[in-house]
């Protein structure tokens, strides 16, 4: 809470002017990050910041997974879109590593990692409490009720499948983080949708994507981390 909505609740009695992009963008993911850390830091030792929030798993075998999944978006959105005519590096890079860095953490690593590694929730309430969470962060994406119903429910599903992957790939975040990434940059790259519903063809394409990582992720488990047993409870 503190996170997502310190920043609004502070900038209501004490109004602030942030000039310039770079410190704007640095002073708002600093409220995702910093009550973050704390927390985790005085709970588990900072030492173990890394470990606890999944950033120390394989950085080199997520890459792979994530470009190769990820292909069939990339593909997609060159042919049935079109490269954004005024491309503005830092937007670029605020929409992708950025934001898919900062929201893993903070919704992943953090609120679904902790909830179902330490609480020990099951996996579908841990999942879908940070589902939940992540669903209403994008909602300012729809303008009107349909689509502020649709792009909740496809964060929202999304937000599962990266809690999903992320425990699969024992608890490696780099790998929701750099499908996070990469997501975003195919559809910021090209001109393909104003929002997380999209439509029918780039649809068909993130389904592809979505479908190769759970395929690769089944092939290469013996044991799946996430079974009946900690479904409900941990």
């Amino acid at each position: 809470m503190i996170s997502l909505y310190g920043r609004k609740l502070l900038h209501a009695y004490v109004p602030m002017e942030l000039s310039g992009s770079v410190l704007r963008v640095a002073y708002i993911y600093a409220w995702w990050v910093i009550p973050v850390m704390v927390f985790v830091g005085i709970s588990y030792g900072f030492r173990n910041l890394g470990s606890e929030l999944g950033l120390q798993g394989g950085f080199a075998a997520a890459l792979l997974f994530a470009l190769f999944t990820v292909s069939p978006m990339f593909i997609g959105s060159a042919l049935t879109g079109i490269i954004q005519p005024e491309l503005d590096a830092w937007i670029l890079l605020n929409g992708t590593l950025f934001a898919g860095f900062f929201e893993e953490v903070l919704f992943r690593g953090f609120l679904f990692g902790l909830l179902f590694r330490k609480a020990r929730w099951g996996f579908i309430p841990a999942s879908l409490a940070g589902a939940v969470v992540f669903g209403l962060g994008h909602v300012y994406q729809g303008s009107t009720a349909s689509e502020v119903a649709g792009v909740f429910i496809v964060t929202a599903m999304g937000a599962v499948w990266f809690a999903w992957l992320y425990i699969e790939w024992d608890d490696n975040l780099w790998v929701p983080v750099l499908l996070h990434v990469f997501m975003n940059l195919s559809w910021a790259l090209f001109d393909v949708s104003d929002n997380a519903l999209g439509g029918i063809l780039p649809n068909v394409f993130r389904i592809t994507t979505i479908f190769l990582t759970v395929w690769i992720t089944l092939r290469m488990k013996l044991r799946l981390a996430v079974n009946r047993k900690n479904l409900w409870v941990n």
